[in-house]
């Protein structure tokens, strides 16, 4: 009877001691709840058609018509590059054009001393050609000798091909002056246009976000200056790892929530997939869009997105820190398996080894 008693009292110690311990242990009771598995990236607000302000030439900047902060209207003046070798090159285009005119229709004409030699030319031609009829006549009637006669012809004949000569190379230089002209004129507003050119203009309606340079200070060809992007529309930045992107999916809902809004979350949606992997970071560039934007933005803003990948209502779940391994948890008959389906930050569903009401340890 002694032992019996014994074992009885040792038995209800036991129990009483697991009690304590389960009491000491932190409990959660497997409960139906929604859940919400999604992609974490922390993310940054750009500003939408954002793009890089550089000069076509090399030179100084003259200086900026635009600030920080300020709107621009596409086609607007940002600022001006003055390119001393451009500069050069117009003067001398101009130079060449005014000259290639002047030779053809100025005071300096060539053409005009051309038609004032033909003129002389004519002139010697029709007074050889009377010469040479009159001591033909002389030579019929036995007046002139057959040499002076032939000599007549000679100077005659030289007089008539000076004066042909000189006309073809009226019309020939006449071609080629305006060749010349027109070739000076093309060079010159080509050149006229490469100034132009050194006018820096806004691509875009939006606002300056940044400028790198000052005021005489000298730029390359290509050298980002400034920063000019739009001022209503902006898009979320999010980088996510190789693992991951697999999973994501134009469209897909986003919660955002921005440093600048501690109380807040936005709801919005992937709007792009870069498919290429970034090597230095090994991530994938995503882009998103809010469906309804914070009362303010502004380029550079920072905080976190969570990609809903999946949403299931009324599943079973428990919290992530009591899962052992991936497929275990502790319960009062000790540990036992489990099949984990959604992933959320702070829960996992269960599809098997657990009831609803059952209750869990946290592991040690």
């Amino acid at each position: 009877m002694r032992n019996s008693l014994s074992i009885s009292a040792l038995a209800i110690s036991f129990v009483l001691l697991l009690s304590a311990c389960s009491e000491d242990r932190m409990s959660y009771t497997v409960k139906r709840e929604k859940i919400v598995e999604a992609v974490y990236s922390s993310i940054s607000i750009e500003a939408d058609e954002t793009y890089t302000v550089t000069s076509v030439v090399s030179g100084y900047i003259e200086e900026f018509a635009v600030e920080i902060g300020d709107s621009v209207t596409i086609g607007q003046e940002l600022f001006k590059v003055r390119d001393v070798q451009a500069s050069a090159s117009s003067s001398n285009a101009e130079l060449a054009y005014e000259m290639a005119r002047r030779n053809l229709s100025g005071d300096l004409s060539l053409l005009e001393d051309i038609r004032l030699n033909i003129e002389d030319a004519f002139l010697k031609r029709r007074n050889d050609s009377i010469n040479h009829e009159r001591n033909k006549a002389l030579f019929n009637k036995e007046l002139l000798t057959e040499v002076e006669f032939e000599q007549s012809e000679l100077v005659f004949q030289r007089s008539k091909n000076a004066h042909i000569a000189l006309v073809k190379k009226l019309h020939r230089t006449e071609k080629e002056l305006k060749t010349s002209l027109s070739q000076a004129r093309n060079n010159f507003a080509s050149s006229a246009s490469r100034n132009q050119d050194a006018a820096v203009r806004s691509k875009i309606d939006g606002m300056v976000y940044d400028i790198m340079k000052e005021d005489g200070e000298f730029a390359a060809m290509q050298e980002p200056i400034a920063i000019v992007g739009s001022s209503t529309d902006f898009k979320i930045m999010m980088l996510i790892d190789e693992v991951d992107v697999v999973r994501i999916k134009r469209g897909q809902k986003i919660y955002v929530s921005l440093e600048a809004y501690p109380n807040s979350t936005f709801e919005a949606h992937v709007t792009k997939v870069n498919p290429k992997m970034d090597t230095r970071t090994q991530t994938f560039e995503v882009e998103g869009e809010f469906d309804v934007a914070p009362e303010s933005l502004y380029m550079g803003l920072t905080g976190e997105g969570n990609i809903v990948i999946d949403e299931r209502e009324n599943v079973l779940t428990i919290p992530r820190e009591f899962l052992i391994g991936n497929n275990k948890v502790e319960t009062e008959e000790g540990q036992v398996k489990v099949k984990v389906g959604a992933k959320s930050l702070s829960h996992v569903e269960i599809l098997e080894g657990l009831k609803e009401g059952q209750v869990i340890f946290k592991p040690e």
